[in-house]
């Protein structure tokens, strides 16, 4: 739980009207109204906030290119006009060139909890393209944003695309595609903080963005935004409010850009969601296996209801359609009937791809117009992993009410839910009802979830459905439930295996993603084998989610059921997973009034620990489990960052005071875990039970 706070003595507006009394008197140059200080190449909004500096008209030729949903930008005939700001009161600042033409003007307003808007007006009667502007960078400044990413919590140093798309297969620094670049991601949010500092910027536009977080400049924050009218929101401190570290930030933020609006149901978190394919006969052997192991399984996911199909090689993936095939799953509702009398949820999936090859759709999407379009009102066609498709026009409420009968039909069929996947391929030059594809492209995610999350409150208005999705923007968790993190390697890569998704469930919490989960273990690339297998599995019953998935090597991927001791570890984890759930939900009620993640950096439990903000290595389940997961072959100790408080080892004997690194065992089937001590007493006896259990002789 997030801690009482006192009344500070001044309030925090009180302290920014003394500041600025100082910073105004005599000081030539400045124009100061009420807590604004303006000067010709900077506007600062009050003490706490970062100043907004060399701003910038941008004119150019936009260069985009897309392949296999991953983008490349850049600007030809660039011609940026660089302005100087001049106050024309009335919460108006001009933004002016050098021959005193006005091209933008900045209305700025104090917006509440500490925090300003800035918008920005295009006043120059000329097409412009976007604006530019920059903050400072201090050396020893940390930043934090960009939405979920997977290599870096830090952003220091690095470039981001603000732009939803495939986060790429083999990812390395400069990746071109299918090989991505490090900070790609499905789930950008244009959102930078300082969070040590206690501010953050919000960048309030679908357009796509540019944050260049001291890489090309190393004292200075350049971002670019492609709209001309954007609308800059800074959050800082609370009046009478004298915490503004990143547990506050993330509430700040969250309370604009929206919380997750109903909460899974108990089952969701209590069991494994087994992930099965390949027919009728085989998805009932898997699931059977796992019940006669006495392994807790809430669900079966079920990828391949719409059929099977090879992406090359020995490849397994699905049929991109949205029936189900009646050979591959005879009697499918007397199945999913069959399995819920033992407990077991069916849950299926949904992609927004039409593709050619299948006559089940696409005809009556292009006879309707229900595609996303080139300029010339053509599908626009595009490679999809080894053959072609289109996209459904998910702002086209025709389109978007055919595509819900479908998805009606999989909800009548008994699914409980399923994966809405994808959602990040509107090419830029595209045409959609709504309007360019430049300008609705990072807003394709909410809408086609939505689409999707109305069918499931429909079928189910008890609420007891999930909804699994990967892509989104600044505004996705009022129709998200469950963010995974999408398709990693099945390796132990740095780059894009199994560490990346340590990185991702840090910054998704910090970014407003308070439910978050993965596959286990990993999708492309492989095989696995046993010793990456147990980690992730072991990744996954620490995670608010525990699920599986065969990946695209699905024959030779190690699996739960390989050989004796994977299916013994594999029970024991799930049976860890079962008692964390409740504390989960716990966090999870937590979550909804305050926005705050249930995995969380360790510099949001403890920011005044300078050595806190250095653990990107390990999870905060809430404010009292650390959980330091396994992520490289054949290690078996790791070091724990414990925050303050006092801690207790739950598979040792260890017992610690905090604001220390402590070496601790991670000897496969023994995660490193330590619980604060003096609460949750009964969750570390019930973890030791379990484990003490499945080792005995």
């Amino acid at each position: 739980m997030v801690a009482a706070r006192t009344q500070p003595a001044l309030t925090n507006r009180a302290m920014r009207r003394l500041w600025v009394t100082a910073v105004c008197m005599g000081i030539a140059l400045v124009a100061c109204v009420d807590s604004v200080e303006i000067r010709p190449d900077r506007i600062r909004l009050a003490e706490d906030l970062p100043p907004i500096m060399d701003v910038r008209a941008l004119r150019f030729t936009p260069d985009v290119s897309m392949v296999v949903g991953m983008f490349s930008f850049a600007r030809q005939n660039v011609d940026d006009v660089a302005l100087v700001l001049r106050d024309d009161g009335n919460g108006r600042v001009a933004g002016v060139d050098p021959g005193g033409r006005t091209w933008l003007v900045l209305h700025y307003a104090e917006s509440g909890s500490g925090g300003w808007t800035i918008q920005v007006e295009n006043v120059s009667g000329e097409d412009l393209q976007g604006i530019g502007f920059s903050l400072p960078c201090q050396a020893d400044d940390i930043f934090w944003g960009g939405g979920e990413q997977y290599n870096f919590v830090d952003l220091r140093g690095q470039s981001v695309d603000i732009w939803t798309q495939e986060q790429g297969v083999g990812r390395s620094e400069n990746g071109t595609p299918p090989f991505g670049d490090l900070t790609d991601t499905y789930y950008p949010v244009p959102w930078l903080a300082q969070p040590r500092q206690g501010w953050g910027l919000l960048i309030d536009s679908p357009a796509y963005s540019r944050l260049d977080v001291c890489d090309t400049q190393p004292g200075e924050v350049a971002i670019d935004v492609w709209d001309p009218n954007p609308t800059l929101r800074l959050f800082g401190e609370a009046d009478g409010d004298a915490e503004t570290g990143p547990l506050r930030l993330t509430e700040v933020l969250t309370r604009y850009t929206g919380r997750t609006p109903q909460l899974p149901p108990d089952w969701a978190w209590q069991g494994v969601w087994l992930g099965a394919q390949g027919g009728t006969t085989a998805v009932t052997e898997r699931l059977q296996t796992a019940l006669d192991a006495q392994i807790p399984v809430s669900a079966v996911w079920v990828q391949d209801w719409v059929g099977a199909r090879n992406f090359g090689g020995d490849n397994f993936g699905v049929k991109y359609r949205w029936v189900h095939d009646q050979g591959w799953y005879p009697g499918l509702k007397e199945t999913i009937a069959d399995f819920a009398a033992q407990g077991v949820r069916f849950l299926g999936y949904f992609n927004p791809f039409v593709v050619p090859d299948y006559d089940d759709h696409y005809p009556e999407a292009v006879s309707n117009g229900y595609l996303v379009e080139t300029a010339d009102g053509d599908p626009y066609l595009f490679t999809i992993i080894t053959f072609d498709g289109g996209l459904l026009d998910v702002f086209n409420d025709e389109a978007a009410s055919w595509f819900q009968r479908y998805a009606r039909a999989a909800a009548e069929l008994g699914m409980r839910g399923w994966m809405a996947d994808f959602g990040e391929w509107v090419p830029f030059d595209a045409h959609v009802a709504a309007g360019e594809g430049a300008r609705w492209h990072n807003l394709y995610p909410e809408r086609w979830h939505q689409l999707n999350r109305q069918v499931l409150e429909a079928a189910w208005p008890d609420g007891d459905f999930v909804l699994l999705t990967r892509s989104g923007f600044t505004h996705e968790a009022r129709v998200a439930q469950i963010v995974w993190a999408g398709d990693q390697e099945a390796s132990w890569d740095p780059g894009d295996g199994i560490p990346t998704v340590v990185t991702a469930g840090l910054t998704a919490g910090f970014s407003g993603i308070p439910l978050f989960t993965h596959d286990i273990a990993g999708f492309s690339g492989g095989p696995s084998d046993r010793e990456l297998f147990q980690r992730w599995v072991e990744l996954g019953a620490f995670s608010p989610f525990m699920r599986t998935h065969d990946g695209l090597r699905k024959h030779e991927n190690h699996r739960f059921d390989s050989d004796e001791a994977t299916l013994v570890h594999f029970r024991t984890m799930a049976r860890l997973h079962q008692v964390m759930s409740t504390y989960f939900r716990e966090l999870a009620d937590e979550s909804l009034a305050s926005g705050l993640p249930l995995i969380r950096h360790t510099a949001m439990v403890d920011p005044e620990w300078p050595e806190a903000w250095q653990a990107d290595h390990q999870w905060m389940l809430g404010d009292d489990v650390v959980f330091v997961p396994v992520v490289a072959p054949g290690v078996d100790r790791v070091d724990a960052w414990l925050p303050k408080g006092d801690w207790i080892e739950v598979f040792g004997s260890g017992q610690e005071s905090g604001r220390q690194v402590v070496p601790t065992p991670a000897p496969i089937g023994k995660p490193a875990l330590w619980v604060r001590a003096g609460v949750h007493a009964h969750l570390v006896e019930q973890l030791r039970a379990i484990v003490e259990a499945e080792s005995a002789p």
